[in-house]
């Protein structure tokens, strides 16, 4: 599927997530690694308790691309009306206290080409 194609869908954050990791699979550097960060969802309270104290964190960005020399970018993903909650508004503000490149996307071309800018992809 084309670029072009996935842009004529109505993009839900999981659809935009998996286009996104879908073009970083065809053009993503070559020493690279991306992985998702599974903070969303629904959990019982017990499941959510334990994972909180092995150290999930609430406001962290949907994905991580690591990069060579130890570079990390961190991508949120949000759909066109989607606003940045507190807490991912305080995780945007320790990426940019470390200096690390933190992109909000609400489009495939938006995480493109902020991808593209921070030396993700070929």
């Amino acid at each position: 599927m084309k670029a072009a194609d996935y842009r004529k869908r109505t993009t839900s954050e999981h659809s935009l997530q998996t286009m996104v990791l879908e073009h970083l699979r065809l053009r993503a550097v070559a020493d690279s690694f991306v992985f998702a960060i599974p903070n969303a969802g629904m959990r019982s309270f017990a499941v959510a308790s334990r994972m909180k104290a092995e150290g999930m964190t609430a406001g962290v960005a949907d994905l991580c691309v690591m990069l060579s020399g130890g570079r990390v970018i961190w991508l949120e993903l949000k759909t066109a009306k989607g606003r940045l909650s507190d807490t991912q508004h305080g995780f945007r503000a320790v990426c940019d206290r470390l200096g690390h490149p933190y992109i909000l996307a609400r489009s495939l071309d938006e995480a493109v080409d902020g991808l593209a800018a921070a030396g993700a992809l070929k």
